[in-house]
């Protein structure tokens, strides 16, 4: 039940305010999983990896209808896209060799630059376009690929704040993060089916790697019809209301994080 939840207020929040799933499954996860004796510092890599592969539909799906409605930006995919696919599989491979201290504090810096962008978006897009060397592209996009996967997230957050400097058209700016999101979350699947250390089961089968499939099923098929029903879906009030809620949320689970 914990998961059909979690994939209805995923779905639902991320397809009208277009947030990173993880921020909110992760916490949540962080919250609930000691309702059921669990710890989440002891299954803080299955936990990930479940969360971001169970994603993988509904990025595919937007992405698709982007593609046909021409609101992709190529362009940026090529340059892009290789760095953060080689990116995804770095992070997996490092996400399950830190501690918690270290995933703290990389998750705390992805929120608190999802939290920034909300809160002063008109500000930042009005910014001059920051123009990125060519021989820049492969270690930008890897940088962008290594930190999302260290810090929980599916690459979002950081492509998003990477189009928005790049002066990606805004008709064609989330449709191309949602394609870099693709990119990152397939490559990282295969970092997290190969982990770069054995993953403690805990006597539970179903697992491929790090990936717990049947909750990954549980988990997409509920983000995924939440996101296709409540896509498109929502006023500006709605949204505001939304965006303000999700701020409220990230801000009081790193206060939990730290704070326990």
């Amino acid at each position: 039940m914990l998961l059909i939840f979690m994939g209805a207020a995923t779905g639902a929040i991320s397809s009208m305010i277009y947030v990173a799933p993880a921020l909110i499954a992760i916490p949540a996860l962080y919250f609930f999983l000691p309702v059921f004796d669990l710890s989440f510092q002891a299954l803080m890599l299955p936990a990930v990896a479940t969360c971001i592969v169970a994603f993988i539909p509904a990025h595919l799906y937007t992405w698709v209808k982007a593609m046909q409605q021409g609101e992709v930006d190529s362009q940026s995919l090529i340059n892009f896209a290789p760095g953060i696919a080689m990116g995804g599989v770095i992070g997996a491979q490092l996400l399950s060799l830190i501690n918690m201290v270290v995933f703290n504090l990389a998750f705390s810096f992805i929120a608190a630059v999802a939290v920034i962008h909300i809160l002063f978006q008109a500000k930042i897009e009005s910014r001059r376009a920051i123009a990125i060397p060519k021989l820049a592209h492969l270690p930008v996009g890897l940088l962008v690929g290594t930190l999302s996967l260290l810090s929980a997230n599916c690459g979002s957050v950081l492509a998003k704040g990477l189009c928005t400097l790049n002066k990606t058209k805004a008709g064609q700016r989330q449709g191309t993060v949602d394609g870099l999101v693709v990119f990152a979350s397939i490559a990282a699947m295969v970092g997290f089916i190969y982990p770069a250390k054995n993953v403690d089961n805990m006597g539970l089968g179903g697992f491929a790697g790090a990936v717990h499939l049947p909750s990954a099923c549980i988990l997409a098929a509920s983000h995924l019809f939440f996101y296709w029903l409540c896509r498109q879906r929502g006023n500006a009030l709605d949204k505001r209301v939304l965006s303000i809620s999700f701020v409220v949320y990230a801000v009081l689970s790193l206060l939990r994080l730290w704070i326990p």
